[in-house]
């Protein structure tokens, strides 16, 4: 009998099918992990998990008992205890006080007859954490916040302990000391179920490894079988048929003329036309970048994600930024858009320096973000949801104008609510929604996210549209093969860095490793 048991789990959220027919087991003594790329269901299956999500169907069953319909707090109590995705401590507390709240609510239901303060002497010993014991969590870096959260968790003396990517905002010494933790911890006889981005953690850290995609497992084996499942580079990296051959079919430079090159793009053969070619075939001088990030610098609250981000958008250009989960990609284009400030480094849309100008002046100015998610207005209809773009001084008949003539299927579901409407049919109103105010550069943040790949193929032939038309465009996508059918330019992150950039071509090779391993160079 395995300790965790998770059977036939589905669940809806209106138009998105978020976890459809998972299948799972975690055995005690075992570190196991639950990977995908964004948007696959990760989180939400360990909100079904742990109670905090009822599924539509399916079971859960922890050591032989169905716990489908126990309270989170029962579960808690049964011996399953988790961390969340964000940093959740108690701030103003100190170490010892953090771990001891949690001793102190086990002792409410134990009967073991040990004392709040004996378990929580054990576990900071256990964790590591003597000598800062006394210091308050919030004066701390964020790898000792992530284990103030472990320790809280391992207070309750759970039986199965569930990680929500605890390496997030980690260095990498920090994430190697959480892996060794986590080792010794399964040795102990502790079950542990892990949901990481960071594929060199995952893969050094996990005995057996479940894969999701779509909301459905998809694979399942050691790291070696899942690092050689085509299915699992498949759903991280995106068919590489067409896309690829598109990326390398037409080398731009190679191109005497802008007519050939736009030939080559009508027809779909290779990426599209930039102003700044056609400037520069014409013997004009090319304009100054569309956008430019200079050793930015980012983060959320103490949590660091961006280490010097340097990139480069060229005026027309279709630039694809790449990487595995985690690596700081939608806070590039957060901290682009003005969505959250950088704490080093400057941004120039157009040359100058945004400062600190917010999202909505930015958007008036032409500079628009898709977000990671839609963001669209689930209570309002696809009207009311395009209506939303006048407030940057579009007029209303121009914005359904655009909108209704690039997605038509908009216009037959203009009174339908947005939350009603299919994944691909509200990612079609978040794109209708930006694009209406006819933006200079436009940022795309996962577009495929939970689509089916024939309704991404349509929304990236949009995409190939409207950067024919001269738009500058940085598209953040897990279905790297799928982008870099239209991008002119790619770059990989890693650990909020950029590593790697240039042709689509260049970077074609590197992806893999980069996705599976964490490393360029792999």
């Amino acid at each position: 009998m395995a300790l965790l048991e998770v059977h036939d789990i589905a669940l809806r959220f209106g138009g998105v099918q978020a976890l459809n027919g998972v299948e799972f087991v975690a055995e005690d003594a075992t570190v196991t992990g639950l990977i995908g790329p964004n948007g696959a269901g990760k989180t939400t299956l360990f909100n079904v998990i742990t109670g905090l999500q009822p599924p539509d169907t399916g079971t859960v069953v922890f050591e032989g008992k169905d716990i489908t319909n126990v309270r989170p707090h029962k579960r808690a109590r049964l011996g399953m205890s988790r961390t969340f995705q964000r940093l959740e401590t108690f701030g103003t507390l100190t170490v010892r006080e953090n771990v001891l709240v949690a001793a102190e609510m086990r002792k409410s239901w134990s009967r073991d007859g040990s004392t709040p303060r004996d378990v929580t002497d054990e576990i900071i010993e256990l964790v590591g954490l003597g000598d800062v014991q006394g210091e308050r969590v919030d004066t701390m870096p964020t790898g000792t916040a992530r284990l103030v959260e472990v320790a809280r968790a391992l207070a309750a003396r759970p039986r199965l302990l569930l990680l929500d990517e605890p390496s997030a905002g980690l260095n990498e010494s920090e994430t190697t000391e959480l892996g060794e933790l986590l080792t010794r911890l399964s040795a102990s006889g502790l079950g542990v179920l892990l949901v990481e981005h960071d594929m060199r953690f995952v893969m050094g850290t996990c005995t057996r490894i479940n894969v999701l995609d779509f909301g459905q497992v998809i694979a399942s084996g050691t790291p070696d079988e899942i690092q050689g499942n085509a299915a699992v580079r498949a759903a991280y990296l995106g068919s590489g048929g067409d896309a690829e051959v598109q990326a390398a079919a037409v080398d731009p430079d190679a191109l005497a003329d802008v007519e050939a090159l736009a030939q080559a793009v009508a027809s779909g053969a290779g990426p599209v036309i930039t102003r700044d070619r056609a400037a520069a075939a014409e013997g004009g001088a090319a304009p100054a970048p569309a956008l430019e990030l200079d050793g930015v610098l980012a983060g959320y609250g103490t949590i660091d994600v961006l280490f010097g981000v340097d990139l480069t958008l060229k005026v027309g250009e279709v630039h694809a930024l790449l990487g595995p989960n985690g690596a700081g990609k939608t806070t590039t284009l957060r901290a682009a858009s003005g969505q959250i400030r950088p704490t080093g480094g400057e941004i120039r849309f157009e040359g100058v320096p945004i400062g600190k100008a917010g999202p909505d002046a930015l958007a008036r100015r032409g500079l628009c973000l898709v977000p990671e998610g839609r963001g669209v207005f689930p209570n309002l209809t696809v009207t009311e949801n395009l209506r939303m773009a006048t407030y940057a001084g579009t007029p209303f008949k121009d914005v359904t104008e655009r909108a209704f003539t690039r997605f038509p299927r908009l216009a037959e579901r203009r009174k339908q609510l947005a939350g009603t409407l299919s994944g691909g049919e509200q990612q079609m109103l978040a794109m209708a929604r930006a694009l209406a105010i006819d933006p200079k550069v436009l940022l795309l943040d996962e577009l495929s996210m939970g689509l089916a790949p024939l309704i991404v193929e349509d929304l990236y032939e949009v995409v190939r549209r409207i950067a024919s038309e001269g738009l500058s465009i940085v598209v953040v996508e897990q279905f790297a093969h799928q982008v870099l059918g239209v991008a002119d330019v790619a770059s990989i992150m890693l650990s909020g860095r950029v590593q790697l950039t240039g042709k689509p071509t260049d970077v074609v090779g590197a992806l893999e490793a980069a996705y599976l391993t964490g490393s360029v160079d792999a």
